[in-house]
């Protein structure tokens, strides 16, 4: 077994324990169908009451079209499905040669043979464990930051042109406009993220944000901020949205503005 992207070493020494198990917990069990050749495009189901030993290539398993773990030479897949139906499922992008073991047959040798029980025993906590690791080591963890809450009048200047970028804004609550060299192109809306752009680029502020209301605002650090980012999917995506629509409508202003000129 193995993953296409660095994985921690224990995650490694896990998978290496489950494949020195595959020999013994095979041993003496009839095979099914012998050198079954799977075919690109036509994986394995995983609802089968069968499971197979890898002889040749490989065979991703995936959730959701995502990989979770490759199965290689000398790997059983299937067989953690024997028991509880998987909700995972097999790719292989060229052919796989295996072996196919009926489970049932399996899981009946097994129960009969104390060694094996606990070889099986070990085989699955090796395999949980691992997967274990991967969900840890591939999630993506709460970062805790304390945001800052800020009011301002009307009037009052939230951001600065051409002033040095450090912080992020999301309006809570009034209304504001978006000033550039002293002309109005746009206007910031309740909730909306802003001064996103000179914050994640080091960049000075390339326009003004002026409160034409009572205003309260949620204010984080640059470094908070990608945090946050990085973390949370949906912040990247209100994110996108809020500058496309900043955009949109300043472009809007721009060219009512030529139009009057």
């Amino acid at each position: 077994m193995y993953h296409n992207l660095n994985i921690p070493d224990d995650c490694h020494a896990l998978w290496e324990t489950c494949h020195s198990l595959v020999p013994k917990l095979l041993r003496n069990i009839t095979i099914k169908s012998n050198d079954l050749i799977l075919m690109p495009n036509k994986p394995i189901k995983p609802q089968s009451k069968s499971f197979y030993l890898i002889k040749s290539g490989t065979i991703s398993e995936t959730y959701k079209g995502k990989v979770v773990v490759n199965y290689e030479e000398g790997d059983m897949i299937g067989v953690d499905g024997l028991m509880l139906q998987k909700t995972t499922a097999f790719e292989n992008d060229f052919s796989v040669t295996v072996d196919e073991y009926d489970g049932q047959y399996f899981i009946d040798e097994i129960v009969n043979d104390k060694s094996k029980v606990l070889m099986w025993i070990q085989y699955l906590s090796c395999l949980n464990q691992s997967h274990q690791l991967l969900m840890c080591h591939f999630s993506q963890q709460k970062i805790s930051f304390s945001p800052e809450y800020r009011h301002y009048r009307k009037g009052d200047v939230i951001i600065k042109e051409n002033t040095e970028g450090v912080e992020v804004y999301t309006l809570i609550s009034g209304s504001a406009n978006v000033i550039i060299n002293n002309t109005e192109v746009g206007e910031i809306n309740k909730d909306e993220i802003f001064g996103a752009i000179a914050a994640l680029t080091n960049t000075k502020r390339n326009a003004s944000i002026v409160a034409t209301s009572d205003c309260e605002t949620i204010v984080i650090k640059n470094d908070s901020f990608r945090n946050l980012l990085s973390t949370r999917p949906d912040a990247v995506q209100k994110l996108i949205y809020d500058m496309a629509r900043t955009i949109v409508s300043s472009n809007d202003k721009i060219i009512n503005l030529s139009k009057r000129n």
